[in-house]
């Protein structure tokens, strides 16, 4: 499988790479091939791990552990920090080509903190060894590197950036992996929580849910909208037992009122009809549960993407608009600060963002504040005038005017 690594990578390019890692931290680093074989290997072994490799685990027992580690950060997609047999720390890193594992850089050993006496005893209990060999291993203790975990966490991206792109066509891969894989875990979030709280579940819910969601597309805050429709795909899947056909039903539902949102935000219509030409199909046909979560979320950004950048060909000024709007729209904001954060005259901001938003800078943030506030009003028992300046409106009557103009309702009337 060595011919299959250098197959893909060249061996100088990986030689180079690892060596240059391995001087940099000063903590050995190896190449392994996909059943534990080792390719190349820089760094000394420290005294720590060559006496107990001598004394009580066989080398063999550390390769399979690599390999296993391997595997596991193949199915997370990126680098994996594990603990070995001596509870050292280390980092693997997948070399997947197809689906394959070509094998996998190990970098370690390493602490996460000061090591201590109970490093030894708790080995020397395990193994029983003798005292003469336990105050071999406290000897070497001071041979084993501390990093901090924060810096490990950068030593992980580190790996991650050097290695993910010399296979380049499985870099997608990965990132879709990285993708699904969080996905699942903010749904099992969601899951759990409606758990506790069955009772007050119904199908108004949904239908509550299902506004805010289309309300947060109309403002382009995509991470918003990601976790509304994970909160939905959740209780989906808890309401409905995981049942695939559900959420496929509710996926196709959510896809046309988006299309819908997307039009009335000022999308190409022609544009639309050809996303749902290549979206709906998709929908009706992926038969994995996980995969359909993940499409559904590419549907929304899709339509996101057609609603407010295809006017201008992704004008970048009022994307970052847009995005500082949504984070700060609780805060005294005005055109002339939004301008000023994208670097442009306020006269010149003002004409671009009508054109590419469809509306006026006011009217725009005005909807936002008014969509947040809806949460506040049915969620807390929060007064008007309360709500009216924890969403940003300068006073309760203007909140109450700008609410009765866009919802149709007074905020009592949309509370009760």
């Amino acid at each position: 499988m060595a011919n299959g690594i250098y197959s893909r990578i060249p061996e100088e390019t990986l030689r180079d790479i690892l060596q240059t890692f391995q001087a940099y931290t000063n903590i050995p680093i190896q190449l392994i091939d996909h059943d534990g074989s080792l390719l190349l290997s820089f760094g000394s072994t420290t005294g720590y791990c060559s006496i107990l490799k001598q004394n009580v685990f066989s080398p063999d027992k550390c390769f399979s552990l690599h390999v296993k580690a391997g595997r596991r950060a193949q199915e997370l997609g990126e680098a994996y920090i594990f603990s070995c047999h001596a509870n050292l720390n280390h980092i693997a890193f997948p070399l997947v080509n197809q689906g394959d594992l070509l094998g996998s850089v190990i970098f370690g050993p390493f602490l996460m903190d000061t090591p201590d006496s109970t490093l030894v005893s708790d080995i020397a209990e395990q193994h029983h060894l003798k005292p003469s060999l336990c105050l071999e291993l406290y000897d070497e203790l001071t041979s084993l590197q501390v990093v901090s975990p924060p810096h490990v966490q950068h030593l992980k991206k580190m790996m991650d950036f050097m290695l993910s792109p010399l296979i380049q066509e499985e870099r997608a891969l990965l990132l879709q992996s990285q993708k699904k894989l969080h996905q699942q875990s903010k749904i099992n979030e969601t899951i759990q929580t409606y758990k506790g709280r069955e009772e007050n579940l119904s199908s108004q819910f949904f239908y509550r849910k299902e506004k805010d969601l289309l309300a947060k597309v109309r403002t382009g805050n995509i991470p918003e909208v990601k976790a509304l429709l994970n909160d939905l795909l959740g209780y989906v899947l808890f309401s409905q037992g995981g049942s695939l056909s559900s959420v496929r039903v509710r996926s196709i539902e959510l896809t046309t009122l988006l299309s819908r949102v997307a039009m009335d935000g000022g999308a190409n219509a022609d544009s639309i009809y050809s996303l749902n030409n290549v979206l709906l199909p998709a929908l009706y046909q992926e038969q994995d549960l996980d995969e359909l979560c993940l499409l559904l979320q590419e549907v929304a950004e899709n339509f996101m993407t057609a609603m407010f950048y295809e006017k201008d060909k992704g004008n970048l000024y009022i994307r970052k608009a847009l995005r500082y709007m949504a984070d700060h729209y609780n805060e005294h904001l005005s055109l002339p600060v939004v301008a000023e954060h994208v670097q442009l005259s306020p006269s010149y901001f003002s004409t671009l963002f009508s054109q590419i938003v469809g509306c006026s800078f006011r009217d725009h943030l005005c909807r936002i504040r008014v969509e947040e506030s809806k949460q506040l009003l049915l969620s807390t028992d929060y007064t008007l005038a309360n709500i009216a300046v924890a969403v940003g409106f300068p006073d309760q009557s203007y909140f109450c005017k700008a609410f009765k103009r866009i919802v149709g309702l007074t905020p009592g009337k949309f509370r009760s």
